[in-house]
């Protein structure tokens, strides 16, 4: 039988016919029990009903239906409960590794509980408390801190001078022995001296201290600063007045000087400040002088007194 194409009813525009409706002519698939167009049977028996087009159409195909079925996968319900049991297994999950990250450790947790036990009951006697001593770590050592030098402070006394000469001892109007040796610039007395013979520029009287000093002031009467008491001579007149001295400390870093000018006629210790210093040793020299008084027949050099002062 030749295949016709069939222009009207439905099934001219759905599917290709392989064959024609007996009864309308219509195009028919070879599939077709009932022609789609009026709904005769294929091999045109009479009687015969045919049934809903829809239930013919869209009848299931069982055997179709759980094949898809099969290969689509758990249906969205069963999706839900597995999405459920994994949620609920991820949060005990995190819930037992917060758990043990956070948790006490039992050592520090007993130790802390001692400690608090402690602390919280009535005194006890030491020899109870020292059975079950708190651990306690010890402070960490700390450097000593170097004790401050304390030095002597007011007039120094130094242990020792000297002077590169001294004038001979002689004696007063009233036939008494004086001397003049160095020691006299440190007894306070200014009717007592240290004395040279004529003009003592560049001489250097040194003066030493038994263990480091600090000095801030030093001092010297620049003559011979006495009267004699039977005839009331004037010595300091008599003989040369200084004019001018150099003071040299010995430090630890080093000699530090200060240079001295002084007034001529002033018989008092004239003072001069001084950088506070650390001294072991002191030189004094003898940088300028006056020249001889009473017509020049006492040619001779003299200093009453020295002082050194930590203030």
């Amino acid at each position: 039988m030749a295949v016709a194409q069939n222009t009207q009813g439905r099934g001219s525009s759905d599917v290709p016919t392989t064959t024609i409706c007996p009864a309308c002519r219509a195009g028919m698939r070879e599939a077709d029990t009932f022609c789609w167009t009026c709904g005769s049977p294929r091999d045109g028996a009479v009687g015969v009903v045919a049934p809903d087009r829809l239930e013919v159409v869209h009848r299931p195909d069982p055997t179709r239906r759980a094949a898809r079925s099969h290969g689509r996968g758990p249906s969205r319900r069963q999706s839900r409960q597995i999405i459920a049991v994994f949620s609920v297994a991820l949060v005990a999950a995190v819930g037992i590794a917060a758990w043990w990250l956070l948790k006490p450790d039992e050592d520090t947790t007993r130790t802390v509980q001692a400690a608090t036990t402690r602390s919280a009951a009535p005194s006890t006697p030491a020899a109870t408390l020292s059975a079950d001593p708190v651990p306690v770590s010890a402070p960490p050592a700390t450097a000593e801190a170097t004790p401050t030098v304390q030095y002597p402070t007011g007039v120094l006394a130094p242990s020792k001078v000297t002077a590169p000469s001294t004038s001979p001892d002689s004696a007063d109007s009233a036939g008494r022995t004086t001397t003049y040796r160095a020691a006299n610039v440190l007894d306070g007395d200014p009717s007592t001296a240290w004395r040279t013979e004529g003009n003592a520029s560049g001489s250097t009287l040194e003066f030493a201290f038994d263990s480091p000093v600090r000095i801030t002031e030093v001092g010297l009467v620049n003559g011979f600063a006495k009267v004699d008491p039977h005839d009331g001579t004037d010595r300091y007149t008599q003989g040369r007045r200084i004019l001018a001295v150099t003071w040299t400390f010995t430090t630890p870093t080093g000699p530090v000087t200060v240079q001295q000018q002084l007034r001529d006629g002033d018989r008092a210790l004239q003072r001069v400040p001084v950088p506070a210093v650390e001294a072991s040793s002191v030189a004094l020299t003898v940088d300028s002088v006056t020249r001889p008084g009473a017509g020049g027949r006492f040619d001779r050099t003299a200093i009453s007194d020295v002082q050194f002062v930590n203030a």
